[in-house]
């Protein structure tokens, strides 16, 4: 977001758009996978109790982690959810999906209303948007754009096999059998590795090209504009 401060329009749209997704997916995820029980996270290695979420309060919201990603590369995520129920992990993917599907496809539906050709949304690339460069004039397309982008993005990114992304909490959470691979997905689910390795992949550029997890954003978001 921050290299979209050149267009104010389309930042206020990015800005809209993570907030308003990354809220209403927490809320909806909150009431769908903490109904009843006890907190049900990946049992502890070396006799430590692993950590639970904030419940109360703006981290309640947004991850601050997520959000400094989003900030720098226009992409980011929210908090884990406590889970409570069998098939929780899986329930809150769902949810993160739905959520950010429904407004993209909202925001893309207002763009096209606003004046943005239907055939030039697969020309798009989502980081042409998410950092602010060719973007419309028109303050509506621009806004709805970037609302729309934003999400398509996130919800991407849900789907990355890297905790704490929701994929990547039920895939960790399901495969580890042997005490070693358990020790890994501990240090991923509950000691912020998994944090640092999605911060890296979506910050650092890989020999002069964008960074790995924006440059499939490109790949994949094309394609779903193309088809649109």
């Amino acid at each position: 977001m921050i290299f979209a401060l050149r267009h104010p329009s389309v930042l206020i749209g990015l800005v809209l758009g993570f907030f308003l997704g990354v809220a209403l997916k927490t809320a909806v995820q909150r009431v769908v996978v903490r109904q009843g029980g006890t907190p049900r996270r990946l049992r502890s290695v070396g006799g430590r109790p692993p950590g639970l979420q904030p419940s109360g309060g703006w981290a309640a919201y947004l991850d601050p982690y997520g959000t400094v990603a989003a900030i720098l590369a226009g992409v980011g995520w929210g908090p884990r959810p406590e889970l409570r129920r069998r098939n929780g992990d899986v329930l809150a993917l769902l949810v993160a999906l739905g959520v950010h599907g429904a407004l993209a496809a909202a925001g893309f539906i207002a763009a096209v209303g606003a004046g943005v050709p239907r055939a030039a949304l697969g020309l798009i690339d989502p980081t042409w948007i998410l950092q602010g460069s060719n973007v419309p004039d028109d303050l509506t397309q621009s806004v709805t754009l970037g609302f729309a982008m934003v999400n398509l993005a996130c919800g991407l990114l849900a789907l990355l096999p890297i905790p704490p992304l929701e994929l990547g909490v039920v895939l960790w959470s399901r495969i580890p059998r042997s005490p070693g691979a358990r020790r890994v997905a501990y240090r991923l689910l509950e000691e912020q590795w998994g944090v640092a390795a999605v911060l890296l992949l979506v910050l650092l550029p890989l020999a002069g090209q964008q960074p790995l997890i924006l440059a499939l954003i490109n790949i994949i978001g094309r394609d779903i504009l193309g088809a649109f």
